[in-house]
């Protein structure tokens, strides 16, 4: 399990970053995890004064902005990325149990023997 993971590495300026990637060490498969409280991902600062119906679409600008980002990420990437909201996030053990410990415990891929080489061997 890698924290903040970034596909450009240290560099100061990214345009991707996961909170955490897990990589199977079997099948080099990668899961993506982003937790998206409201308060950082959500949050619309100085609607004093708007009708709802300006404050309705600054809330689905920022919405399909952070989509469109999972998009490209998956697109460049081919990371498939889950993400955590407040109602997920509010119990970070049953998170952890549910969601990244059975991704963090692989089992071992069972490889498929070949009967072209058993044909062979016994030749």
């Amino acid at each position: 399990m890698i924290p903040e993971f970034r596909y450009a590495g240290l560099a100061k300026k990214h345009e991707y970053r996961l909170d955490f990637m897990i990589i199977n060490p079997y099948t080099m498969d990668k899961m993506g995890f982003e937790l998206s409280p409201w308060s950082t991902h959500g949050y619309l600062k100085k609607i004093g004064g708007l009708t709802q119906k300006t404050i309705n679409e600054m809330a689905k600008d920022n919405f399909a902005k952070e989509m469109k980002k999972h998009r490209a990420y998956f697109k460049e990437h081919g990371v498939f990325c889950l993400i955590m909201t407040d109602d997920v996030l509010s119990n970070t053990k049953k998170l952890f149990d549910d969601e990244f410990l059975p991704i963090l415990q692989p089992e071992k891929p069972t490889v498929q023997l070949s009967f072209s080489i058993i044909e062979e061997f016994l030749k």
